[in-house]
Formats: C-alpha cells, sequence, structure tokens
C-alpha cells in the first residue's frame, strides 16, 4: 500500500498535446506511475497502467443507505448479497453456524 502511494506522489503531468506527440513514451510512463494529461492548463484525464485500474476497481466499495433506497433497489440489494460469493472472512466464521457448535444443541 505505501508503495502505491509512493507511486502515485511520482506522477507525471502533461499538456495533450505533448501525450498525442509521444503517445509510446507517456503509455510505458503509466505503467509505472500515473500520467495526467492536462488541456488548456486543466487536469483533464489521469492514464495509468490496467493493473492498477483493476487493483482500484477491485477496492471500490459503493456506500448503500438503505433508509434511503426504495423498496426495489433494497430487495436488488439483499437478493445480491444473498447471491454473492462469500468472502474469505465469512467462511472462517462457518464453523458457528454449525448446529454440534452451539449451546445447548
Amino acid at each position: 500500500m505505501l508503495a502505491n502511494l509512493a507511486d502515485m506522489s511520482a506522477t507525471t503531468k502533461i499538456s495533450a498535446a505533448e501525450f498525442q506527440n509521444n503517445f509510446g513514451r507517456y503509455t510505458d510512463a503509466a505503467k509505472r506511475a500515473p500520467v495526467v494529461v492536462t488541456r488548456y492548463g486543466r487536469d483533464e484525464l489521469v492514464v495509468l497502467s490496467a493493473t492498477e485500474y483493476e487493483r482500484m476497481r477491485a477496492s471500490f466499495r459503493r456506500v448503500v443507505v438503505l433508509n434511503e433506497t426504495t423498496s426495489d433497489e433494497a430487495a436488488q440489494l439483499f437478493q445480491a448479497l444473498a447471491n454473492g460469493p462469500p468472502t474469505p472472512e465469512a467462511v472462517a466464521l462457518d464453523h458457528l453456524m454449525d448446529d454440534n457448535a452451539r449451546p445447548g444443541a
């Protein structure tokens, strides 16, 4: 994690024209650290490696406030949770649901 943060601080910032004229150079650079492409002096795009994109995408979490959802949205959410694969943490606790492991069983 700290290595990723260090890589982020080494970001390259270039103009859109520079990016277009040296596409290969900056796509190679984006494999090591994000490349910010500016347009009219403003940050417009960030180019990063597919590996970094997938890492970021995998860590994305959506926050849902249940009392702000419609009943259909809540039903879809609960269905998705029920059908989703268990996390490794949940699997590690499965033994607690064993009838023989419950007190008084």
